[in-house]
C-alpha cells in the first residue's frame, strides 16, 4: 500500500495520500456516472454530462476522506498518532501507531466513520432537493449521487465482518462480553469471510447474465477475503493489535 502513492495534502495535519489504482476506479465511477445521467437527462449535452460526473467522482472520494479523517481523529482523542490517509481501488486506509485500548474505544472510533457518512448523506440529500426545487437538474443529479453513494457506504461498511468498521463494531461487543481480544477477532473475522463469499458468488452471478459491474464485486469481495484471513490475526492490545483503521473497501 505505500508503493505507488503520493500525497495530496495534510487535511487536520493528517497526511493524505493517493494510491495510483484510484486513479483506475476515478475512471471508471466517471464512466458510468455519465451513463447513468445520460439516462436521466437524455437532452443533456455529452459534455456537459462527462464534467457533472468528474464532479461526482472527485466528490466522492472527497466525501471517503471524511469518512477516514473521521476514524483518524476519533483515534487521536484516544491518543493514538495517526500516521496517515491512504485512498485506493476500494476505498481508504487510515494508519495508526499505537493501540486502542478497550472495547469503548474500539467501538467509538469504528462508529465515527459511518455517522460521518450518514451525515454527509443527510446534508447532500437536502441539498439534492433544494437544487431540485430551484429548478437545477444538473446539481440535484450531482447531490442526488453522492448522497445515496454516501449512505451506501455508510451501511456497506456497518456489515458485521473484518475488516468492515461494521465488524469492528461486532469485535467490540464480543471483546466487551467476553473479555478476550483474540476470541473477539476471529468471530469478526469469519463474518468477514462470509461478506467475502457473497461478494465474490455476487459477482460471478452478475458476470454469467452479462452484467460486468460482476467483475467489480468479484474483485472486491477476493480483497475481502485476504484482508479479512489478515485481520483475524490481530495480535491483542499490549502485542502490537488494533494498529489499523479501515473505511469504506478497508485495508489493514
Amino acid at each position: 500500500m505505500r508503493r505507488f502513492r503520493f500525497r495530496v495534502g495534510r487535511p487536520l495535519g493528517i497526511p493524505l495520500w493517493i494510491h495510483v489504482s484510484w486513479f483506475g476506479v476515478l475512471g471508471l465511477v466517471v464512466w458510468s456516472v455519465t451513463v447513468e445521467f445520460g439516462a436521466a437527462l437524455p437532452r443533456m449535452p455529452l459534455i456537459e454530462r462527462s464534467a457533472m460526473a468528474v464532479v461526482t467522482g472527485v466528490a466522492f472520494f472527497a466525501c471517503l476522506a471524511m469518512h477516514e479523517i473521521a476514524h483518524a481523529l476519533v483515534a487521536r482523542r484516544f491518543g493514538v498518532k495517526v500516521l496517515g490517509i491512504t485512498l485506493f481501488m476500494l476505498g481508504g486506509v487510515a494508519e495508526i501507531h499505537g493501540e486502542l485500548p478497550s472495547p469503548g474505544s474500539e467501538f467509538a472510533v469504528a462508529l465515527a466513520g459511518p455517522a460521518t457518512s450518514v451525515a454527509l448523506g443527510s446534508v447532500l440529500a437536502v441539498a439534492s432537493i433544494l437544487a431540485g426545487d430551484g429548478g437545477l437538474p444538473g446539481p440535484e443529479a450531482v447531490l442526488v449521487t453522492l448522497a445515496v453513494v454516501n449512505l451506501g457506504v455508510a451501511v456497506f461498511n456497518l456489515i458485521p465482518g473484518l475488516p468492515l468498521d461494521g465488524g469492528r463494531i461486532l469485535r467490540a461487543a464480543i471483546w466487551r462480553r467476553t473479555g478476550s481480544f483474540v476470541r473477539a477477532t476471529r468471530v469478526a473475522a469469519v463474518g468477514g469471510g462470509l461478506v467475502a463469499a457473497t461478494l465474490v458468488g455476487v459477482g460471478i452471478a452478475f458476470t454469467a447474465t452479462g452484467h460486468l459491474i460482476g467483475l467489480w464485486y468479484a474483485t472486491m469481495g477476493t480483497f475481502v477475503w485476504f484482508l479479512a484471513r489478515a485481520s483475524g490475526r490481530a495480535p491483542a492490545p499490549g502485542e502490537g493489535g488494533a494498529l489499523a483503521l479501515t473505511g469504506e473497501g478497508e485495508a489493514a
